[in-house]
This record gives C-alpha cells, sequence and structure tokens, in this order.
C-alpha cells in the first residue's frame, strides 16, 4: 500500500476509529492508540497487500486498545498512583553511587585496622556478620558490657575518620 493510499486511509477513517478506541480506552489515550494503529498497519502494508484495510485498521486497532488496556491495568496494579515517576529512584546505584560507597567503604576498613583487633573483631562480628551483642559476647566470652562499650568505641572512630 503506498503511503498516498494510507493518507486517505488515515484521513478517511480516523475519526471514526478514535470513537472506537475511545470507548475501549477513554479519550485521552484514544489518539495514541490509533496512530499506534496506524504504524502496525504501515509495518504490515509493507509486507502484503490488504483486500479490506478498513476492517483490518478496526482488527489492530481493538488489538492496540487491548494491548494498552493490558500495560495501563499492570501498571496500576504495580505503581503507587500518588507517587510520581519522575521522583523515584533506580534500585541499583548508579556508578558514582558505586565508586562513592566504595570510598566509604575503605575508609571504614582502613579506620578499624587502626584500633586494636578485639574491636574490630567485636565491630565486624556486630555489624557485618549481624550477631546480636549478647551473641558476640557469647561467642568470645566477654561481657555484653564490654560489647557494647568495643562497639560503640569502634563506630565513633569511624564516624570521626569520615568526618575528616
Amino acid at each position: 500500500m503506498s503511503g498516498n493510499n494510507l493518507r486517505t486511509l488515515y484521513e478517511a477513517h480516523a475519526g471514526e476509529l478514535e470513537a472506537f478506541a475511545r470507548r475501549r480506552v477513554g479519550r485521552e489515550d484514544s489518539r495514541d492508540v490509533v496512530h499506534d494503529a496506524y504504524l502496525r498497519l504501515i509495518d504490515y502494508a509493507e509486507k502484503t497487500t490488504l483486500e479490506n484495510p478498513r476492517a483490518y485498521l478496526y482488527r489492530i486497532t481493538a488489538n492496540v486498545a487491548n494491548d494498552h488496556g493490558s500495560k495501563t491495568q499492570t501498571r496500576e496494579k504495580w505503581t503507587d498512583p500518588d507517587v510520581e515517576p519522575e521522583t523515584l529512584h533506580a534500585s541499583t546505584p548508579g556508578p558514582e553511587a558505586t565508586v562513592a560507597a566504595r570510598s566509604e567503604l575503605q575508609n571504614c576498613l582502613s579506620a578499624l585496622d587502626e584500633l586494636p583487633e578485639i574491636y574490630r573483631h567485636v565491630f565486624l562480628l556486630h555489624r557485618i556478620d549481624g550477631l546480636s551483642q549478647s551473641e558476640v559476647a557469647g561467642a568470645l566470652d566477654i561481657p555484653k558490657r564490654t560489647v557494647e562499650r568495643y562497639i560503640a568505641k569502634a563506630l565513633a572512630h569511624c564516624l570521626a575518620r569520615a568526618g575528616e
């Protein structure tokens, strides 16, 4: 089908197709559905000859409207309507954030290396390995109060080094 024939077809049927699409997807999205249908028609018309382009347009419009409805339902199901998409952040950090986090981790590890081994060991068991203070105390056979003190000193030292 030639470009002129598609243009004529569009001009002749766009209004009725928009009304057809409006009943399926609403006024706001009906024009987009019709445009997408014509894009699909252009792609298909290059590959074959159509016997009844108007009927085919209605079928394509119905399919695009169904696809649009499915996408809209999925989007509504999995997103919060009160949240603007522009305010969402990626779940994985970008390269700058990754480099900054690695640098901070290295600074913290360097600060921990400056501490006595027992402080470092207690801090890592608690903060990295996820043991509770009671579990650390039991594993190292030291009082819980000592574990609390070592963790506090290690954390204070790391924070002081981070602030420099």
